[in-house]
């Protein structure tokens, strides 16, 4: 059995009250998304959740990369990476993301010809990182 005691030395508060720590404040944590780019991939679920999120990019190849998510019915651009990510470079970005259904590229050069590209749904209830890549 193992005691803990301690005793108070220093002096009372000089208001003469007892002292209060105010509640802490707890932050929900937004869902967690990994996307690792290679050569000539795009690694990340099929599906992520809707609303806000964390997108933790990792470029692991050795080729510079980029990111950019296509709306599938109206192929316009909702989010794309500001600049390219060097090799090995690591970055996370917060993004809003609606439900619905999207295209992953990766339209530097000629990347996408090369297979990087990967179709998602966003879709509300969707735990990140459910194990089905796309």
């Amino acid at each position: 059995m193992f005691v803990i005691s301690g005793c108070g030395g220093g002096e009372a508060p000089a208001s003469g009250g007892s002292e209060t720590t105010p509640p802490a404040t707890v932050q929900s944590a937004l869902p967690e998304v990994e996307i690792d780019l290679d050569e000539f991939v795009v690694l990340m679920d099929a599906r992520l959740p809707t609303g806000p999120m964390t997108l933790r990019l990792a470029n692991r190849g050795f080729e510079e990369h980029n990111l950019a998510f296509f709306v599938l019915e109206s192929d316009s651009i909702v989010w794309e990476t500001d600049g390219r990510l060097n090799p090995g470079e690591r970055r996370s970005v917060t993004l809003d993301l609606a439900a619905g259904e999207y295209r992953a590229v990766c339209n530097f050069s000629d990347h996408e010809d090369r297979g990087m590209i990967v179709e998602f749904r966003a879709q509300e209830n969707t735990p990140s990182g459910d194990g089905t890549d796309g």
